[in-house]
Parts: C-alpha cells; sequence; structure tokens
C-alpha cells in the first residue's frame, strides 16, 4: 500500500496463468503471448463519480481486452434515471493512460464521448462528457475533481489466485466544481464531492464482488468518504476505508449484506468495525453482455445512505447521502 498513485504501476509485465502462457518461454512465440496477455487477458478502467444535494452522475472509461466500455448515468434524488452505455468490440474507441497519476482517458462511440484528464500526480481530474440519452435528449457535463494537498488517497497492489494480480489508485472525498446539462435543465455541482476508481488487474475468470463507495457532508459538518469491497482479497492490505476531511481510516470485518438478494429495489446493510449503515435505493443502471466464453453482469443501486462512521478522528453521522452500491458478476 502507498499514500499515493504510482506514476507506473507495469502490472500488465506480471507472468500470469492463462491459456498461452507456456509460450513465454517458446522463443520466437514470446511476443505471441504478451500480445494475448496483455491485449486480452489485462482489464483497466477508470470510474468516477460526482454527488450533489440533487443527484449523482458517474462515469467510465474502461477496457477488458476484448471489449471497450464507456458509460454515464446521472440519477435524481426522486429516482429519475437518465443513462448512456456502450460496450465495443476489442476495445475500439475506448483509450486509457498506463497510470493515473498523468496523461488521460478517452473513449469514443456513437452517442457517448468521454474524457478524463489525470493531472497534478493523480490528485485532480476534469472530466468532460457528452452523451445522447436512451430514449432521446442529451446529456453534457464538465467536472473538475480537486484533494488539497494533505489529503491522503492510496494505492493498493495485492495478489490474486493463479499469479495474477490487481492494483487501485481511490479516493473518496473530492471537492467537485462544474454542472451537467440534461436537454434545458442545467443542474449546478456546488457543493458537490466525488469517488475516484482507477483500477488495473489480471481478473479471476470469474470475479464477483460487491463494493459502496459514498461521499458527502456529516451532521458534524465534515466531509467524509467511505470505500467498501466484499469480500475482501486474502492480502496484508485492503481498501476498506473510510476518510473524514481527507484523512483515511481503515474500516476491517467489513460486511455487504442486501435484502432480498437480486432485487434492485432491495436495501443493503453496511456493516464493520467503526461503521454501521443502511441504503435504501434510489434508482439502479445495469449493464450486461451475454456472448461465448463471456458472461457480464453489472449492476449500481443509486442509494441514500444513512447511517454512523466512527474513526480515531471522531465520530461523524449521516443521512441520506447518496452513494453507489456496486453488484459485479462476470466471466471474463
Amino acid at each position: 500500500m502507498w499514500d499515493d498513485p504510482l506514476a507506473d504501476p507495469n502490472l500488465e509485465d506480471a507472468r500470469v496463468d492463462h491459456a498461452l502462457a507456456g509460450l513465454a518461454g517458446v522463443p520466437g512465440l514470446r511476443a505471441v503471448e504478451a500480445a494475448y496477455r496483455k491485449r486480452l487477458r489485462h482489464k483497466s478502467w477508470q470510474y468516477m463519480t460526482a454527488v450533489s444535494a440533487d443527484c449523482l452522475i458517474a462515469f467510465v472509461v474502461g477496457t477488458a481486452g476484448f471489449a471497450g466500455n464507456g458509460f454515464v448515468y446521472v440519477v435524481e434524488r426522486g429516482g429519475a434515471v437518465h443513462k448512456r452505455f456502450a460496450i465495443t468490440p476489442l476495445g475500439a474507441g475506448a483509450r486509457l493512460a498506463t497510470s493515473s497519476v498523468a496523461g488521460g482517458h478517452r473513449f469514443r462511440a456513437r452517442g457517448l464521448d468521454i474524457a478524463i484528464d489525470n493531472l497534478d500526480g493523480g490528485r485532480r481530474f476534469a472530466a468532460r462528457i457528452d452523451a445522447k440519452l436512451d430514449g432521446g435528449g442529451r446529456l453534457r457535463a464538465e467536472l473538475a475533481f480537486a484533494s488539497a494537498a494533505r489529503d491522503e488517497h492510496f494505492a493498493l497492489c495485492v495478489p490474486l489466485p493463479g499469479g495474477r494480480w490487481n492494483y487501485t489508485h481511490k479516493f473518496g472525498a473530492f471537492a467537485v466544481t462544474g454542472a451537467i446539462e440534461l436537454g434545458d435543465r442545467r443542474l449546478t455541482m456546488s457543493p458537490a464531492f466525488g469517488t475516484l476508481d482507477f483500477t488495473k488487474m489480471y481478473a479471476l475468470r470469474h470475479a464477483v464482488w460487491r463494493w459502496v463507495a459514498l461521499s458527502g457532508t456529516s451532521k458534524q459538518g465534515a466531509v467524509i468518504g467511505v470505500n467498501l469491497i466484499d469480500p475482501t482479497p486474502g492480502a496484508a492490505f485492503s481498501e476498506n476505508c473510510a476518510w473524514i476531511d481527507g484523512k483515511r481510516a481503515p474500516l476491517t470485518g467489513v460486511e455487504l449484506h442486501v435484502d432480498p438478494p437480486g432485487d434492485a429495489a432491495s436495501g443493503w446493510r453496511l456493516a464493520a468495525g467503526g461503521l454501521d449503515a443502511t441504503m435504501r435505493a434510489v434508482g439502479h443502471v445495469e449493464q450486461r453482455l451475454d456472448v461465448p466464453l463471456v458472461r457480464h453482469r453489472l449492476r449500481h443501486v443509486v442509494g441514500a445512505f444513512t447511517g454512523r462512521l466512527h474513526t480515531p478522528a471522531g465520530s461523524h453521522d449521516f443521512d441520506s447521502l447518496l452513494g453507489i452500491a456496486e453488484d459485479n458478476d462476470t466471466w471474463w
């Protein structure tokens, strides 16, 4: 674990188990093995959210080798959902920088254009989005994400079975400025708060997880953020943590419960040492892909989170903060 994102997280150079791994030691065929591994087995994405009192916007630029992935959605507090999703074959239209520190990420497909610029060593970001919404209408957004000099980001690299690895850079307490245009409506993001998830991985063939990310202000007036993953990989360090005014504190014993499971309208229960919270579903989006050798199901429930957070920095209560609850089940 590091206190800042890595400038060159060269995880894609790891030797991992895969169908063509035996070619790595064969003269003349090493390049074939490397191209297959880096092109079709390596996954990378940058996912970000911004939330105001009225709405949450989320967007991603990603690639899974066999496909590029881009989406944006806005969920208003009253439950209205505005979205555009796109999956492109063999990563067409998706370009990702090798880290979250510098350069940029871009996804361009019919009806969807997302650009993310990595600034200030991965502590500031700028995003520009132009999308034709499902069902008609247009979404445009320009957003700036900023963290203070002493805010505590983290980067983490953990082993997975089969010689695989997962690298991630996360932060959950950005100050966000900018605006979202939904048709002829303009939603000013002020005050607003944001989260970041930059990830590179050689994923397991079957990857299943639940993940929660939220950010906002507590009743005590602090900017808080929460990042939870269940199941937690079996490593010496975990990404489960909370932020209070930019200061990070680890959370242990994380359990994420959905009752009843499988229903997008179900509530979630968040339990960990120092955290007890519930989530009421406000709206949701789903992405599915079912083709030979690949099955992908991603559900994002935007919900209102209420609970209590206690860390060495103090205790904070929060009520109806909008955030993300993700349920992922993918055969890569």
